[in-house]
């Protein structure tokens, strides 16, 4: 794209959000059918499905774009959703923050944490802007279900409301994103590489658990301690320790390559073909 074209659509962009969050138009009326004069947001929940107030993936019902989506939302392929499991909603005035399915207060969503009085709620995509002014306490408006509540049910709703009865809105200040790991910077690239990198750490303490198993042979337990930990004598190790010179890094199978332990074990062609050969 041109710098204009992009341009075009950041703006478009913008002007969108502004409208859908900062305008008088309730969440309620943006998910209204198309010829409701709504912006029919709730097709995909028809479509796909709701789970735990988060729209399912869809299996076969699903397009590739909307599977890559919630990919997204879970963390990737990661092990995970650790993006999800590091930040939480800092609420100014409520408006762009779900009541019941964003990580607002202790970092747990009520969908989670009373997950019976969600399952019964009329409403589940309110904000927490809505679900404010029309009272969240005992005798507010706010709490719809779609049956009577039963004893043990109503003594959770109290529960509910107690937790509710000392939060407040910021009105003055709009709602953010906050990153656990660093709260005061936010959000880097740097950050977010840090955190995997030391997951991928306590992974490799699991992977050492298995290479000194008792059931493994102690010469192999050494040949894998050093792998992992770059210790073997390829030829780029030699070339490091002045052993070889520069011009003989290259990798034994004649494929061009730098003679890496990484290249050896994984990226090889031919080693991988003689390996498979063996087989």
């Amino acid at each position: 794209w041109s710098s204009d074209s992009a341009k075009v659509c950041l703006d478009l962009s913008s002007c969108l959000r502004s409208f859908l969050l900062q305008s008088s138009l309730s969440w309620e009326s943006i998910c209204l059918p198309k010829e409701n004069g709504g912006l029919g947001v709730r097709v995909l929940a028809a479509r796909y499905g709701v789970k735990g107030g988060r729209l399912r993936e869809g299996g076969r019902r699903g397009s590739s774009w909307w599977r890559e989506i919630t990919r997204i939302r879970e963390g990737g392929e990661l092990g995970g959703g650790w993006f999800g499991e590091h930040v939480w909603k800092q609420v100014g005035d409520g408006l762009d923050t779900f009541f019941w399915t964003d990580p607002w207060v202790d970092e747990t969503p009520f969908s989670e944490r009373f997950g019976r009085l969600f399952e019964l709620a009329e409403t589940k995509l309110r904000t927490v802007a809505e679900m404010f002014s029309l009272g969240w306490g005992v005798e507010g408006e706010a709490w719809e279900w779609w049956r009577s509540l039963r004893v043990w049910e109503e003594e959770m709703l109290g529960e509910f409301q107690s937790l509710l009865a000392n939060l407040s809105l910021q009105v003055q200040t709009s709602d953010r994103w906050k990153w656990q790991p660093d709260p005061a910077e936010g959000y880097t690239v740097r950050g977010a590489y840090q955190l995997l990198t030391s997951q991928v750490s306590a992974t490799t303490g699991e992977v050492e658990k298995l290479v000194w198993h008792p059931q493994v042979p102690l010469k192999v337990s050494i040949f894998a301690w050093r792998l992992l930990r770059d210790r073997l004598p390829t030829k780029t190790n030699l070339v490091i320790r002045g052993i070889l010179s520069p011009t003989a890094h290259f990798c034994v199978s004649g494929c061009g390559e730098a003679e890496s332990a990484h290249h050896l074990f994984i990226s090889c062609v031919a080693v991988i073909f003689g390996y498979r050969v063996i087989n």
